[in-house]
């Protein structure tokens, strides 16, 4: 069974394994063993780095490995010595390596303690929250959404030359490009915005949601008297309230009293029971998903249109010819 020494590793690890699925792997050996081009050998660490060789893998095809070291402080933000440490097990690593490449990457919800900079730059090591000459701190959920939004655009970006990557401070700024939008977002909320966050309220995007949801199963469909939602596998939910689209990670209370919304089914608009669109789609993975501003769908994986409205579910098969497969 797999432990953790704090709830952000854990976190970070289900991110890790979303992204890069059996390629990521999580270590808790104070002894490290280094794959070379002859045989295994066996690293030991003294000093500073040897408090901690806690490590999340990220591996990306066809030879570049990210490490990650989760650093979760009550009160105190990341050291220096915590970018040091990290940096000396990247370099080991790099060293005894049998042509694999590794980058390194520290996350710290806390944010980082001035000095901090100059070490990560210098060593190629990123930093989530971003720095820059700024002591920044985030919530952890926003610090998911950084660590998720970096591994997804390392996965597209190794597809093309990357040397660049691999000189200091190339990853650094790479990731902090990536991440610097997020600054304030924890203070930034909006009743007004169309995609928000469950968690948190904070401002969000189609294309974070698709991100996040895409390939999810429906595991409910939900009706209260103020909203039409789903919750779905690994505790994701979304919703439609008035004209917000919210979705995140669920926290089991959606607003209104729970009632069964109005249903149609087909392109005629015929009624139908709330039963029949449930027993329709639970189970089912999401495929595709469209914001048409009046309402939203999703593609389902048995060809079924999933229309939300206001206080309304709308079914569809899509199977061709549409007037031969009505449901």
């Amino acid at each position: 069974m797999v432990t953790f020494k704090n709830k952000l590793e854990e976190t970070v690890f289900q991110v890790a394994k979303d992204v890069c699925g059996q390629r990521a792997e999580l270590e808790h050996n104070k002894v490290l063993e280094i794959e070379t081009t002859n045989k295994i050998e066996t690293a030991g660490f003294s000093g500073p780095p040897k408090k901690e060789i806690d490590i999340i893998t990220a591996g990306y095809a066809p030879n570049v490995k990210l490490l990650i070291s989760c650093k979760q402080y009550s009160g105190s933000k990341a050291e220096p010595s915590d970018i040091q440490e990290w940096s000396a097990v990247v370099k080991i690593m790099n060293k005894y390596s049998a042509g694999t490449i590794f980058l390194g990457l520290v996350i710290s919800a806390s944010g980082f303690t001035s000095g901090c900079e100059s070490w990560a730059t210098s060593s190629n090591l990123a930093l989530i929250p971003p720095l820059k000459g700024k002591q920044t701190s985030c919530e952890v959920p926003t610090s998911l959404q950084m660590i998720r939004r970096v591994l997804n655009a390392l996965t597209k970006r190794l597809t093309f030359p990357h040397d660049d990557l691999l000189v200091a401070p190339g990853f650094y700024n790479f990731v902090y490009n990536l991440t610097k939008d997020f600054e304030g977002r924890d203070v930034q909320k909006s009743d007004d915005a169309r995609y928000v966050l469950i968690e948190t309220g904070w401002l969000s995007s189609f294309g974070e949601l698709v991100k996040t949801l895409i390939g999810k199963k429906i595991t409910c469909v939900i009706g209260t008297t103020e909203c039409v939602g789903l919750k779905l596998t690994d505790n994701f939910a979304f919703r439609v309230v008035e004209n917000q689209i919210q979705f995140g990670t669920d926290d089991n209370t959606p607003p209104g009293k729970n009632s069964e919304p109005l249903c149609m089914k087909n392109l005629s608009n015929e009624k139908c029971s709330f039963s029949f669109v449930k027993n329709l789609v639970e189970g089912q993975s999401l495929t595709s998903a469209a914001d048409f501003g009046t309402h939203f769908e999703f593609g389902l994986a048995n060809e079924i249109n999933l229309g939300f409205y206001r206080n309304m579910l709308h079914v569809v098969r899509t199977h061709n010819p549409i007037d031969q497969n009505l449901l």
